[in-house]
């Protein structure tokens, strides 16, 4: 039985009760608001439940689409004579909520997203930066005008600037009469906006808005900047939330490799690619050698993080056009486009004498076994790619490990 190492499935757990508690949060605020009844409530809810336990990035889509629909509905019944003056906002509002659900270009979205504040702030350069996660730092993905940042060499926890302190602070700030010509470089401000996008305490970005006139942003203006910027991250969360179990449905999360159903759809497109125009390519499937005896020995934390460091290792040795997935367990596989059984044998026993060299964590070294196929001689299919090279591999780990062996031929 061979053990499995990594937590994916977990992770994508996780993300879809996350959107299942946003969505719970969201509806209860519209029941206690008297926007909708507590039937309404928990019908969408069920919807929204269900969606979640069943993990499919289509499914939470339908779902928060649903929840989103009924947000319009309820915008566009609030539009009486006695609103006309939040008539602005509604329409801001409403349109955001559209907008994360028929845009699928997202660096066009956060554009007209902030296209949509200055029909409500009249600013003239503006920024929206959003947390990278993996990272936990602020990046631009949208920007109008120039950039402007009042602190850009003081670095805070999200990174240098003032949205990175606005980010670790959590709080709005609105400067309305900056003294002009103080920077000596960048844009004349006047007047400075800067909102982060907060959701359940979560950090979702900062909005930075900019005016070389004084006294161009007023407290009128800092509430509906807040107000647009509490809705907008509620879709940024969502959209989010969408790319990341999208992201975990193709890769591996312990070694951030494609996993091995993208891998396959991969091997299948580069047939048909290299049918079509009569090229070659190879795969080679590799193992750790006696990677067991580590799980046993020290523990699967360890395992772990020695799985983790290979799938570095081979992210790094490997080709722009390569693709490198976990197959299994400590198992690998890689997909080597344009490449006979010639050149893929000297890419494997480059691969097998740079990992006998690396130095893993807790000071291990380890080697790895090799085998290869290549298309079109070893077979037509990915079936017969694959089991090829599996008996390769089977060939390598047979004649004493620590070496590479390719399809239909004795071992290197």
């Amino acid at each position: 039985m061979v053990r499995r190492n990594g937590r994916g499935p977990r992770q994508l757990q996780d993300v879809s009760e996350k959107f299942r508690r946003g969505e719970q949060r969201l509806l209860r605020m519209l029941e206690e608001e008297g926007l909708i009844s507590a039937r309404e409530r928990e019908g969408l809810l069920r919807q929204v439940s269900l969606a979640a336990s069943q993990k499919r990035t289509s499914e939470v889509l339908n779902a928060a689409h649903t929840v989103h629909n009924k947000i319009v509905q309820v915008l566009r019944k609030g539009r009486g004579p006695a609103e006309e003056r939040g008539r602005a906002e509604i329409e801001i509002l409403y349109e955001i909520t559209r907008l994360t659900q028929t845009w699928e270009d997202k660096e066009k979205l956060f554009d007209h997203f902030l296209g949509l504040v200055q029909q409500a702030i009249p600013y003239r350069d503006a920024a929206l930066f959003l947390v990278n996660r993996d990272e936990q730092r602020l990046a631009v993905v949208a920007q109008r005008g120039q950039a402007v940042d009042l602190i850009a060499g003081v670095k805070f926890d999200y990174g240098f600037g003032f949205s990175s302190w606005v980010a670790k602070q959590k709080s709005p700030v609105l400067l309305s009469e900056l003294q002009r010509g103080r920077r000596p470089e960048g844009p004349e401000v006047g007047s400075f906006l800067s909102v982060p996008l907060i959701v359940q305490g979560e950090l979702i970005g900062v909005m930075n808005l900019s005016h070389p006139r004084t006294k161009a942003f007023t407290e009128e203006h800092l509430r509906i900047a807040i107000l647009v910027a509490g809705q907008a991250a509620g879709a940024i969360q969502r959209l989010v939330m969408y790319d990341e179990m999208a992201r975990l449905a193709i890769t591996d999360d312990l070694t951030g490799l494609w996993n091995r159903r993208h891998f396959g759809g991969r091997l299948q497109d580069e047939i048909d690619r290299a049918r079509r125009y009569g090229t070659c390519f190879s795969i080679l499937m590799l193992d750790i050698d006696r990677f067991k005896a580590i799980n046993d020995g020290y523990g699967h934390a360890l395992g772990d993080r020695v799985l983790a460091d290979m799938g570095r290792l081979l992210r790094k040795s490997a080709r722009a056009s390569d693709i490198v997935a976990r197959h299994g367990g400590e198992e690998f596989i890689i997909l080597m486009p344009m490449t006979d059984k010639e050149h893929a044998w000297m890419a494997a026993e480059r691969l097998r004498v740079l990992v006998a060299d690396h130095t893993f964590p807790r000071r291990k070294k380890l080697t790895v076994s090799i085998g290869f196929a290549s298309y079109p001689e070893d077979g037509p299919s990915a079936q017969d790619l694959v089991r090829h090279a599996d008996q390769a591999l089977y060939e390598a780990k047979r004649s004493g490990r620590n070496r590479s062996a390719a399809s239909r031929t004795a071992a290197a």
